[in-house]
């Protein structure tokens, strides 16, 4: 977890909330846990990702999300860890930073991905995070330190936007002036705990049969390119501090294993590319593929017509994506499951959703495991028209992946074209409360309520789901 994100924690929570003299710290013990309580994290957990959504921060890119989801699953499975539900999500931040947080959390800055020059180097920045939080180094931090462990939700969300929008060392000192600045460097994770994770994650890098060399090659360019920088170190480094001797730790943990080469996957290798067309604006994509393919500049040919594709298509100019989509296409001697739902995407932007609906269906039965491909099928619907159709796929769906929330916005979306109100508040209402935006999620269910029409049976539904979304609002103990 970030550093500053850290201190902007605490330091809210001293303000919101300030200690009295009387009060007992908890006492974390040998478990380190016993002061952040399983459902304290929890709670954590959903405030911070409530919040991140709110700032912007959050990629809601579906190819991003489901990729980071898989590795990070791949990676879980190795680890044996089964204590901790993890969720692993994209943060559109060209900056090369990765954090934790309590209850699971792992963000993943796009800018990370894009220097990534290989898969493993990426697993290898999981596999610490995923170290850090089931070793609780957050809470034997806090130990450490003899700090409160538990913190107003309110501050948390202060914290969280705070540093989210890059403004995490003028709104602490704002919030604590100096005080701040002194807890900020009281919270850098010891030589200890990095030395930890470190060693965990290369363990699970093994048995996720990826390279464990990955990892201090990957901190090493990390440093020896900031050293270049003059002084603009990535997040990563601040927050998580490398040194030799942590490097060196690392490589000697590799002494008689043999050389491997280990092969990236193309889901990596189109994510990374995707990764890179997000933190780019318009005209910068454009520029970018076009040198960099004319002057051959690429690690991969195939993506990068991908990326420049991807870059076509949002400046308008969808018969040129398509034309570098086919280029991708052929040079990779195949297609996949990116490229298929960017056909997809190419010919409902040229108006065209009965061949985007066949591209979008064909495409799902050879990439089953494709969430986005779901989602294209259902827009593909909705553009046609086939709103019954659209409705059974999306239900269909929602079955399949019952915390997705954008499945239920999707059906909300139907259920507004078929002029039925009441089902369509009650389906924004759980697309809000997947997100854990429980007030809005119960608002649209009073929206519901006062829509007029519905059975009986709709109704009790309706009224039986309020109550358990208030039940969401009271407070964790």
């Amino acid at each position: 977890m970030s550093r500053r994100l850290l201190a902007l924690i605490l330091a809210a929570s001293l303000v919101a909330a300030p200690l009295q003299a009387e009060v007992q710290l908890p006492n974390l013990g040998e478990s380190s846990q016993e002061g952040l309580s399983p459902l304290q994290e929890r709670q954590i957990g959903e405030s911070a990702m409530r919040e991140l959504r709110r700032s912007g921060a959050m990629s809601e890119d579906p190819e991003l999300v489901a990729y980071l989801r898989q590795l990070g699953g791949r990676l879980l499975d190795a680890s044996g860890e089964t204590g901790v539900q993890f969720v692993f999500f994209p943060m559109l931040d060209r900056s090369i930073n990765a954090f934790a947080i309590p209850g699971g959390l792992v963000g993943v800055h796009t800018g990370l991905i894009v220097l990534a020059q290989h898969e493993s180097e990426l697993a290898s920045v999981l596999s610490h995070e995923i170290a850090h939080v089931t070793q609780h180094h957050f809470a034997r931090l806090l130990e450490g330190q003899k700090m409160a462990p538990w913190v107003t939700l309110a501050a948390l969300g202060l914290a969280i936007v705070a540093a989210s929008a890059g403004k995490g060392d003028v709104a602490m000192a704002g919030l604590m002036g100096s005080q701040a600045y002194m807890i900020q460097r009281q919270l850098d994770y010891t030589y200890m705990f990095e030395q930890e994770a470190d060693r965990l994650g290369m363990q699970t890098l093994q048995k996720a049969g990826f390279d464990q060399a990955a990892m201090p090659t990957f901190f090493d360019r990390m440093q020896k390119n900031s050293r270049l920088g003059e002084g603009n170190a990535p997040e990563f480094l601040r927050t998580h501090p490398v040194t030799y001797k942590r490097i060196s730790d690392a490589q000697a943990r590799l002494k008689d294993k043999p050389y491997q080469q280990f092969k990236d996957s193309l889901d990596f290798l189109f994510v990374r590319e995707k990764a890179r067309f997000l933190q780019m604006d318009e005209q910068d994509a454009l520029d970018y593929y076009r040198k960099t393919l004319s002057e051959k500049k690429y690690a991969h040919l195939p993506s990068h017509l991908y990326g420049l594709a991807l870059a076509q298509l949002r400046a308008f100019d969808a018969d040129s994506a398509w034309a570098s989509l086919q280029k991708a296409k052929q040079a990779l001697g195949k297609t996949h499951s990116s490229l298929e739902y960017l056909a997809g995407s190419i010919r409902l932007a040229q108006k065209r959703p009965s061949d985007a609906l066949q591209i979008f269906k064909e495409a799902s039965k050879r990439f089953p495991a494709s969430r986005a491909l779901v989602y294209g099928e259902i827009d593909a619907l909705i553009a046609n028209q086939q709103l019954n159709e659209a409705l059974a796929s999306a239900q269909y769906a929602s079955e399949l992946y019952p915390s997705d929330a954008y499945i239920w916005q999707r059906i909300s979306k139907i259920q507004n074209a078929r002029g039925d109100a009441i089902r369509q508040h009650q389906a924004q209402a759980e697309y809000y409360s997947r997100l854990g935006e429980y007030t809005a999620a119960i608002e649209q269910l009073q929206q519901a309520q006062n829509a007029g029409g519905g059975d009986f049976y709709l109704l009790s539904a309706i009224e039986a789901r309020l109550k358990e979304l208030k039940q969401e609002l009271i407070p964790l103990k």
